[in-house]
Parts: C-alpha cells; sequence; structure tokens
C-alpha cells in the first residue's frame, strides 16, 4: 500500500514539475518574441508612399534673418502641388508638377510661368525629397530622444546652406513631423514642421494641371459637388441656367458643379488669379430669399459679408435665385455688372468664357 501511495505521489508531483516547467517556457517564449524595428517600418512605409497631403510652416535662418511661410502640399506618383501662402496666409505662388513642366503661378503679378523641369520648385521642403535623399545616400545616423525618431541622411544635391537633414518620425503613429535641414557647419537653416500629414490618400488629378495652377485647391475642389460639363447642366440639374454676358476684367470660367447637398443647384466658378466668383443657381420659392439676405443694395438685389470675409450677392432671375459669392477683391459695382448681364441660355447653346 505504501508503494502504491508513493507511486501516486510521484506522478503527482511530476504532473506538477512539467506544467511549472511548461508555463516557464511559454512564459520565456513571450518574452523573447522580438518586436519589429521602428526604423525598418519607417523605412518600409516611405518606400511605399505612392501619395501625400501635408501642411508645411517653414522657419528659414540665413544669415541670422528669419522668415517663416507655409506651403500645402500635394503629391502623387511623381506630381506635385505647392501652394506657398506668406505669414498673412496670402497666395504667394502656386507651383504645379504634372510630370513633364513646372508652372508657377505669381500671385503679385497675376501671371503663370512654364519650366521644362522642377528648378522652380522649393523641392527641400518636401517629404519625397527626404525619401529620394535616404534611400540614394543612407543614413548618417538615427537615433531617438523623448517623443521622436530620428534619421538623418545627406543632401544629394548638397552645398555649403543645406548639407545634410534629419526628420523626426512621431514614436505615437511613426508618421514625419519635422524636418530640420544643417548647413555645413552643422548650424540650422531649415526647419519644416508638418501637419495634417495623410499617407497615401485619394487626389484628384486636375489638381496636377495648368488650368488648376491659379486657384487654391481648397476652392477648386468642393466634396459636395460634382463637376460636369457646361453643356450638361439640365441633364443633372433639371434647369435653364442663366449666364453672365459680362465679366470683370481677366476672369474666365474654371468649371461646372452640381451641388448635391443643396437642391441639385449649379454653381458656374469663374476665376482670376487668386480672385474667385462662384454663381450658384437653383429653384426655391420666391418668398425663401428674404429668409437669407443680408441688407438690400438695390434693384432687388441683397448683399452680405460672411465671417469668413466672403462677400455674398443674392437676387432672383427668370424664376431662379442667384447666389453668388466673391473671394478675394472684386469691386462691388462689377459684381452688380454681372448680375445685370444674366441671361436665360437655351439648351446646347452655352458659350464658354
Amino acid at each position: 500500500m505504501r508503494f502504491v501511495r508513493g507511486w501516486e505521489l510521484l506522478k503527482k508531483s511530476f504532473f506538477v514539475i512539467a506544467f511549472v516547467i511548461i508555463f516557464f517556457l511559454s512564459g520565456c517564449g513571450t518574452k523573447a518574441k522580438k518586436v519589429k524595428d521602428p526604423f525598418v517600418y519607417i523605412k518600409e512605409q516611405l518606400n511605399k508612399l505612392e501619395s501625400y497631403t501635408a501642411t508645411a510652416n517653414v522657419e528659414l535662418y540665413n544669415n541670422k534673418i528669419e522668415s517663416k511661410y507655409t506651403v500645402m502640399q500635394f503629391y502623387k506618383k511623381g506630381k506635385l502641388r505647392l501652394e506657398v501662402l506668406d505669414e498673412n496666409g496670402s497666395i504667394d505662388k502656386i507651383i504645379v508638377y504634372d510630370g513633364k513642366r513646372s508652372y508657377v503661378y505669381f500671385a503679385r503679378v497675376n501671371q503663370v510661368f512654364v519650366a521644362e523641369n522642377t528648378q522652380e520648385i522649393p523641392l527641400y521642403s518636401m517629404i519625397t525629397s527626404f525619401i529620394k535623399n535616404y534611400n540614394s545616400g543612407g543614413e548618417i545616423e538615427k537615433g531617438e530622444i523623448d517623443k521622436f525618431y530620428l534619421i538623418t541622411v545627406p543632401i544629394l544635391d548638397k552645398n555649403v546652406f543645406m548639407y545634410k537633414e534629419q526628420m523626426a518620425f512621431s514614436k505615437k503613429n511613426l508618421i514625419p513631423e519635422e524636418l530640420t535641414i544643417f548647413d555645413i557647419n552643422n548650424n540650422i537653416f531649415s526647419r519644416i514642421t508638418y501637419k495634417d500629414f495623410k499617407y497615401n490618400p485619394e487626389i484628384d488629378d486636375k489638381l496636377f494641371t495648368k488650368d488648376s495652377v491659379t486657384t487654391l485647391a481648397a476652392n477648386f475642389l468642393d466634396s459636395s459637388a460634382i463637376e460636369i460639363d457646361v453643356k450638361e447642366v439640365y441633364k443633372y440639374c433639371g434647369l435653364n441656367p442663366v449666364m453672365p454676358v459680362y465679366l470683370p476684367q481677366g476672369f474666365k470660367l474654371l468649371n461646372v458643379l452640381v451641388n448635391v447637398n443643396e437642391n441639385n443647384g449649379v454653381i458656374f466658378v469663374y476665376t482670376s488669379g487668386k480672385n474667385l466668383i462662384e454663381i450658384f443657381e437653383t429653384v426655391v420659392d420666391k418668398s425663401e430669399i428674404t429668409n437669407e439676405k443680408g441688407f438690400f443694395l438695390k434693384e432687388g438685389v441683397y448683399y452680405k459679408e460672411k465671417d469668413n470675409g466672403k462677400k455674398e450677392y443674392t437676387t432672383m432671375v427668370n424664376g431662379l435665385q442667384i447666389r453668388i459669392t466673391v473671394t478675394g477683391d472684386v469691386d462691388g459695382e462689377e459684381i452688380l455688372k454681372v448680375i445685370k448681364s444674366l441671361r436665360w441660355k437655351t439648351r446646347g447653346t452655352f458659350n464658354v468664357w
């Protein structure tokens, strides 16, 4: 009996020891499991980047003179668009590269210049420029600080002002947040901070065309609107629109949109440099116009200035409510001339200015 009991006790002890050993080994296995190197992941993500958008706040330090500006960046498979704003948020220039030519719009002179390459483009502020230098030149060093992983690379087309650059990637989501460019003496030449970075988003190809270079992307694109041909207005909106015979000097028709959020009304967008005229037309009850009016201007036209600085003119023409929104510096008398010149176009007889 003692032998049997001893044997049973020995078996129980064996199972307990075996369980402890298995538990210990499995625990060790969990601890020994390797986590992917963040620097490896960062490089993989950079090499898979096909498009991105970001707002880049640029600071330049040259001979102790500091300057600042903002660049709205759009990149898609070799094509790019940069909207450069001054410290006051006004357009300085817009640059579009369609893969073959660069179109540079200078707002101050209201002119577009064409180049056969990218020499007019401040590529150093772009994330894709860092990627090119990283892949071609390799890394000088990598490390980390409190909130960032840091990668320093040589600049391929280096000079005394731009000798090397260091990108800081957020430890939280491993996206690029700040690029610092050093001169040959290791002094800071430029610091670029990226905000609202989006990795591989869908970007409309029309942002990379010559036709879009005189207009901010925010004005050129409208997520609640569908772009149509001017001859398709009746098909999509069920109305025969009125169009201006008169336009202020320099304005031309940019595009025609259907606003799906406002009774499928039609929007004619006219641009001249940084100035924008949007003519929105829809069918409403005549009494509705008085609900949204500002103050009475003249001859059935109401006017109000919106909080964002845009000016809005509302009237009725041929049973259509007409709302004209003006962005930029356009004289009110010019808008009244536009309204007075609105004519009803029959289907198939549209003119494009």
